[in-house]
């Protein structure tokens, strides 16, 4: 797989047109039609961030006092496609007092489309007024110069995310991301930085595994912890589903490359990470939860049998990685996207005593001490974003940062495993592996495909 040099550049990749203008804010009526687009270097973009925080900096004395929920705590969505417009009405509805502010994004009708949800969902929290309605390659650093911005919900797909997390945290912005955090093992260093300028500046950064505020896996795993089924044998974790539809569109004659990718996103290594990394993580992160830390090492095998045509991109539609943990315990993550195969998205964990088993659905154990939750069933969505206005509000910050590192991280060696057909130590991915995913500089233009992954041919970088 041919390796390209990453820049975190500032930039969002859904459906739609584009317009873009660089260097002002763009109006949501006036919003050019075609104008072209260009490259942005690394040098421009560490001169425009810098510049965009140090206005986030110079415009904070405004300095509102979050508490009780009696002032307004304003976020704006760097992203607005269909998770992120979710993961909004999710934010807007966790607390009173919350609103909308500002919204970026590089296609336009991406912009238009969640906002008519988003007035369906959530009216009386929507202040977008046209000039905080940003577009382009350069719209998240406009955003974070927006001194009225308390947080940025960080929605574009995870190939952008440390980028973005590193620019947000040096303007002093509270963060809400969605996972998994990055695609390499480069961005996950770029993370961990992140979230010890974080903790020095005290911000609350909180993540999308929202499973670690649903009530069912919470109670769960305590129980697990107290020993309910015994001492832990095997974890397993399950993503096994029908093909992954919604983001896939037919390319029509006047997309560019890069336009096609970043439309069709998850099925671009570079954008997504492939499906272990961009949906398995959930319950890779269950597991680590479990366990209380990442693993040690990792085996992987896997393929491209179903989804085989070029219009897939170049990920895997199945994977399957053996994972050991310091102490010996040993987790086995399946993984599959395919029409026609057994439904089987889950956690199981196996003791010496019963076994655990648990879904967004559910949660049980069976054995000597057999037990069934009883209690509501909740995705965990509106407690995690709660969760975060809280924090904000009372000054007491919370930083998931370096915890969806760990999980992303775990997700990103299993890949590389599975590509490589090499058995991997997590030390060496997170403290010496050269990958960088992405293309030198992000323009609508030229940018062929890199070849699928091939084991024992791809090399391990």
């Amino acid at each position: 797989m041919c390796i390209r040099r990453q820049i975190p550049l500032s930039i969002f990749s859904f459906r739609g047109s584009y317009h873009q203008r660089r260097g002002a804010l763009i109006s949501h009526r006036k919003a050019p039609k075609n104008v072209p687009t260009s490259p942005l270097s690394r040098r421009t973009f560490i001169r425009r961030t810098a510049l965009a925080t140090g206005a986030a900096l110079a415009g904070s004395s405004h300095a509102r006092v979050h508490a009780g929920g009696s002032d307004k705590l304003r976020v704006a969505m760097v992203g607005c496609g269909r998770r992120g417009t979710v993961d909004t009405v999710h934010c807007l509805k966790s607390a009173p007092g919350v609103e909308l502010w500002a919204m970026a994004d590089l296609f336009r009708d991406q912009v238009d489309a969640s906002l008519v949800e988003l007035r369906k969902q959530v009216p009386a929290a929507i202040n977008v007024s046209p000039d905080r309605i940003v577009l382009g390659f350069d719209a998240c650093d406009h955003i974070l110069a927006m001194p009225e911005v308390d947080m940025v919900l960080l929605l574009t797909p995870p190939g952008f995310r440390p980028g973005h997390v590193a620019a947000a945290v040096k303007a002093g912005k509270h963060i809400f991301m969605e996972k998994p955090g990055a695609v390499d093992p480069a961005g996950v260093r770029s993370l961990l930085q992140s979230a010890d300028e974080a903790d020095r500046k005290g911000l609350s950064i909180v993540v999308g595994t929202q499973q670690r505020y649903a009530p069912q896996y919470v109670e769960l795993i305590q129980r697990i912890w107290d020993g309910q089924i015994g001492e832990i044998c095997l974890l397993k974790a399950h993503w096994v589903s029908n093909v992954i539809d919604w983001h896939f569109a037919k390319r029509a004659p006047q997309w560019s490359d890069m336009e096609w990718q970043l439309r069709c996103w998850p099925y671009f290594t570079w954008l997504s990470g492939d499906h272990l990394v961009e949906q398995h993580c959930h319950n890779i992160d269950v597991c680590n939860w479990i366990v209380k830390s990442p693993p040690k090492s990792c085996t992987g095998l896997g393929g491209r049998q179903c989804r085989t045509g070029p219009e897939y991109g170049n990920i895997y539609d199945h994977f399957s990685v053996e994972y050991r943990y310091a102490n010996g315990q040993t987790m086995l993550a399946m993984a599959a996207q395919m029409s026609g195969v057994t439904y089987n998205v889950s956690n199981s964990i196996d003791g010496t005593k019963g076994r655990a088993y648990v879904t967004r659905g559910e949660a049980r154990i069976e054995g000597e001490k057999p037990w069934t939750y009883a209690g509501e069933q909740s995705s965990g969505d509106l407690a995690m974003h709660g969760a975060l206005i809280r924090s904000i509000r009372e000054k007491k910050p919370i930083n998931e940062c370096r915890r969806l590192a760990e999980t992303t991280l775990t997700a990103i060696a299993g890949r590389m495993s599975t590509y490589s057909g090499k058995a991997l130590e997590y030390d060496w991915v997170l403290k010496s592996s050269k990958l960088r995913l992405g293309p030198e500089t992000y323009a609508l233009g030229p940018l062929p495909v890199d070849p699928v992954a091939m084991p024992g041919k791809t090399p391990l970088v």
